[in-house]
């Protein structure tokens, strides 16, 4: 009789799942064989969302057998979708079933094709505040009141006629002449090696009014403190002081600034119809402020009306719906008993954690009726889209929304593969102070042998281009790099002329621009090209990454935190979260997670002058949690305790106060004798991260 041989009982739990060429993890493989019939998977900062979300699929259809075609994926923007799309077809190839496709465009579908608006709103919502401001004095007097809070906020560098300046006074002159009806031209200043020129109007028209103004002049900076003194310089100018009608003023100014005007009506009207606010509510909201904040407020809201109800009246007789009217009136339909469409047996959504109450609704009313599994993934440390309706609480009460129907399981997944973990251990401390956040413990990538955070302080404005440009000169020309700050206005501290760095195009296409860094030769006196990089605000950066980032990160220009809250945004007010500026936490989480090898965070010194401070409350609290590593890493001049920068002489390589030659102080650079015998391609990536970091001894 043979012998019996006895074999260890194979678990096909055992067995690796390979998505997009890569075995799952433990927890992502966890995640993607549990059956529960309703899954949230809290996911952190380069953890692999898509591949899990990918993996998903992959055992719903060879483990569970669901078709593809009775399968749907939402992600939330046309770019998302388009991603997802992309990833699907890598992993299974052309003419895999699944529908895939952003909420609305669902909600289309149940609409049987209605008729989408889509790009035309814009330009519906500009004639008809065009319309308004030219037959009726009060609407033109409400536009004023709202473009005047646009510039408090969003615009602030716009002047009247449609022109970014960034100089206070040219920008009050500007505003002036537009006024009275008088067009001019704005030069930017211009930055060089061998000197400034300032920024200048000139103004030359056909009635004889030919003249200049520049910035530097001491009138200008007066008109820069108190707009008024825009007329006094125009009188002596000898310009006529005729002001047009405000119906004109208004008109003229919605058509110099294009789509600014109507972009911002109808994300406003989104808003209210993603958060359930009629003008109604916002009035009784706006009753609940202090009596000097609401007379502004009410002109908007009245203004919004208006614009609105004729926005609204002009859908309905054209047959046409807006994203949110397609999420809306799907939502009643299915929920009167009305024919949802396609049958789905799993319905798997991305970013969840920027889903608006709405959608959120549409899904409840469909899987009343369909009756299928439920899977969704995102990061609610990334949920920074409160302005467009997102709602960060339908993650945190993911269990209590959706109870009742079957088995639930909230996972985690919580290995990222993108940064080091100095950096990972850094930005858990910083997001994990908001109490209403979701935990999460996020594992990086082995420690860099250097720490991946360096503290670029600055003085001014003016410091910000040259530290950038001068951490540049050591980094790999292969490497890519991402300058990101907070607003669009932050692209303009890397200068204009000539400088190190050049702009392609006029102004951010959605919040991102490729930007030129170049060199100085001082043989042929010019500058020559040497990468390109990306500047990017915040909310842009969410979903990239790079191998260096550059955060400019303090709180001038509506910096970090931006706290410049326009009067009708106050009234949306969610629930609090248990800490102040809960969301602005999670924008410069976003900003500081895109680094992938090192992270630089520019930061205005404080006001008690010394490098390791700040005026900002978030990097004065990244400063004090991370202190060793940031005193490592920035070189701290010994005679002011200001910022030093690197410099070069013809002997040797050394650490010099930024403020050289008002202040001599330097510090040595260890090592660089030793490390010059290296291979070429040794010495160069030694060379360069002893420079950035003197603590290297070669």
């Amino acid at each position: 009789m043979p012998a019996v041989q006895k074999h260890k009982a194979r678990n096909e739990d055992d067995d690796p799942i390979v998505v997009r060429g890569h075995a799952l993890d433990r927890q992502q493989a966890s995640v993607v064989r549990d059956e529960s019939f309703t899954q949230l998977v809290v996911a952190g900062a380069g953890t692999g969302k898509t591949t899990t979300l990918i993996g998903k699929v992959k055992h719903l259809v060879e483990h569970d057998h669901v078709e593809p075609k009775r399968m749907l994926m939402i992600s939330l923007t046309n770019n998302s979708v388009a991603d997802l799309k992309k990833a699907v077809m890598a992993e299974f190839g052309d003419g895999f079933g699944a529908d895939i496709m952003t909420i609305h465009a669902l909600g289309n579908r149940i609409l049987r094709k209605k008729p989408c608006i889509g790009s035309q709103r814009s330009k519906l919502i500009g004639r008809i505040c065009d319309e308004l401001v030219q037959t009726d004095r009060r609407s033109a007097e409400h536009m004023m009141t709202y473009i005047d809070g646009l510039r408090q906020t969003s615009f602030s560098y716009l002047s009247y006629n449609g022109k970014s300046i960034g100089n206070r006074g040219l920008r009050a002159v500007a505003d002036a002449l537009f006024q009275c009806g008088i067009a001019c031209e704005y030069t930017r200043p211009v930055y060089s090696e061998t000197g400034s020129k300032p920024g200048f109007l000139t103004v030359d028209d056909k009635k004889g009014l030919s003249f200049k103004i520049y910035s530097d002049d001491s009138k200008v900076a007066e008109a820069g403190r108190d707009p008024e003194e825009a007329w006094s310089i125009l009188r002596s100018k000898k310009v006529p002081l005729k002001k047009v009608n405000v119906n004109d003023l208004a008109s003229n100014i919605i058509q110099a600034w294009g789509e600014r005007i109507p972009e911002s009506l109808g994300a406003l009207i989104s808003r209210c119809k993603c958060t359930g606010m009629s003008i109604r509510d916002l009035l009784r909201a706006n009753g609940r402020n202090p009596t000097s904040a609401r007379g502004d407020a009410e002109a908007k809201i009245k203004l919004l009306d208006r614009v609105w109800d004729m926005y609204s009246m002009e859908c309905a007789q054209n047959d046409l719906a807006d994203y949110e009217d397609m999420v809306i009136q799907s939502t009643g339909m299915v929920s009167r008993g009305g024919f949802p469409g396609k049958r789905y047996d799993v319905v798997l959504i991305d970013e969840y954690q920027d889903v608006s109450r709405i959608l959120v609704e549409l899904v409840k009313a469909l899987r009343g009726v369909m009756r299928f599994r439920l899977f969704c993934v995102g990061d609610d440390w990334q949920s920074i889209y409160s302005f467009s309706g997102g709602d960060v609480w339908q993650m945190f009460e993911f269990e209590r929304i959706w109870a009742g129907w079957g088995t639930m399981k909230v996972s985690r997944i919580e290995k990222t593969y993108r940064s080091p973990k100095q950096i990972v251990e850094m930005t858990n401390r910083f997001i994990s102070k908001n109490p209403a956040q979701i935990k999460k413990a996020i594992r990086g990538l082995p420690a860099s042998r250097v720490p991946p955070v360096q503290l670029l302080p600055v003085s001014g404005d003016k410091d910000i281009a040259e530290m950038i440009a001068n951490r540049l000169e050591r980094v790999e020309p292969e490497a890519s790099v991402f300058v990101i700050g907070r607003t669009r206005k932050d692209l303009y501290v890397l200068g204009y002329g000539n400088g190190p760095f050049a702009f392609s195009g006029n102004g951010l296409e959605s919040g991102s621009m490729d930007i030129v860094y170049r060199e100085y030769d001082e043989t042929t006196k010019e500058w020559t090209a040497v990468r390109t990089l990306r500047y990017l605000t915040a909310h842009s950066s969410k979903g990239l990454e790079a191998d260096y980032v550059f955060l400019i990160a303090d709180r001038e220009r509506g910096g970090f935190p931006n706290d410049v809250e326009d009067d009708i945004s106050v009234l949306f007010a969610g629930r609090g979260e248990g800490i102040e500026y809960a969301e602005e936490r999670r924008v410069f989480y976003v900003a500081m997670t895109r680094a992938r090898k090192r992270l630089f965070l520019i930061n205005r010194i404080g006001s008690e002058g010394i490098a390791l401070s700040s005026d900002s409350p978030f990097m004065s609290e990244i400063i004090a949690d991370n202190e060793a590593m940031l005193e490592r890493s920035t070189p701290v001049c010994p005679v002011c305790d200001g910022p030093m920068v690197i410099r070069e002489s013809a002997k040797k390589t050394f650490y010099g106060c930024r403020d050289y030659p008002a202040c001599r102080g330097t510090r040595p650079f260890k090592g660089l004798r030793s490390c010059l015998r290296r291979p070429a391609v040794q010495r160069r990536m030694l060379v360069e991260e002893a420079h950035a970091f003197r603590i290297i001894s070669l």
